[in-house]
């Protein structure tokens, strides 16, 4: 009888401790009357997947930056506007790395290879040097080519003259003497002021300035004629014209107006 009384103790103490366990939060506690069991967490495999993508994906992309920027090489570039027609000097190129394909583009290791070659096209600052814009010959070379500096007056010339312009010359008449076309030419130096700037054709400081222009030999000296008695007018008729496109230059003197 005395173990009986012992066990119920023991008994009535596990379940006395149960009670003040759940009393402090501790056990869990019975679900109200009625309440529908919480449903299971639901995995979200592809949710888990596409972060693993966008990881990997990221990884790769970090990889192929690094690598391109591994394959980086020196390569000549302008270091300011060179006209058309321009001997190159070392002095006119810089170098800078760029990871590139291309074959014409210019390493900085070949700068003596290109050293005074004339330009094709005009170049301008921060342009990469490629093979195509340059000559072995100097357009001059032939004989059948001038250079020409040629005045302008604001309002006989257009607005915005740059090298690689090909240019309607006329001499304009005056009194009984009609316009006489001369030739058409090419601007290899676009108009610079007199104070060393460059300017536009009908800019306001237009008047005092001077483009040199590529004309046929034949008709440079009535050119000259005309701009040494300020009978220069222009006209624009195309533009990005390279020095070895010498067929588009021809005199035009005789020709009817």
């Amino acid at each position: 009888m005395a173990m009986r009384t012992s066990t119920d103790s023991v008994g009535d103490a596990v379940q006395d401790r149960q009670r003040a366990r759940t009393a402090r939060g501790v056990g869990g506690r019975a679900a109200p009357a009625g309440a529908r069991p919480t449903p299971p967490r639901r995995r979200r495999p592809a949710v888990a997947l596409l972060g693993v993508l966008l990881i990997l994906g990221g990884a790769a992309l970090a990889g192929l930056l690094a690598l391109r920027m591994d394959s980086r090489e020196p390569v000549l570039v302008v270091k300011s506007d060179i006209p058309a027609g321009t001997k190159l000097t070392v002095d006119m190129l810089g170098e800078t790395n760029v990871a590139t394909e291309s074959d014409l583009i210019v390493p900085a290791g070949a700068i003596r290879t290109v050293e005074g070659t004339y330009t094709r096209v005009p170049l301008n600052e921060g342009q990469l040097l490629d093979t195509s814009m340059l000559v072995r010959t100097n357009p001059l070379s032939g004989g059948q080519l001038a250079e020409v500096g040629v005045p302008l007056v604001e309002g006989r010339v257009p607005d915005d003259l740059d090298s690689g312009d090909l240019v309607r010359i006329v001499r304009i008449g005056e009194g009984d003497r009609p316009s006489q076309p001369l030739a058409l030419g090419l601007v290899i130096r676009p108009p610079v002021s007199s104070s060393g700037g460059g300017v536009l054709g009908g800019g306001s400081d237009s008047e005092g300035s001077a483009a040199t222009l590529l004309v046929p030999l034949e008709v440079a000296d009535a050119i000259v004629d005309a701009a040494g008695n300020n009978r220069i007018g222009m006209s624009l008729v195309d533009r990005g014209v390279a020095v070895t496109d010498t067929d588009r230059l021809r005199s035009l003197a005789g020709a009817t107006r």
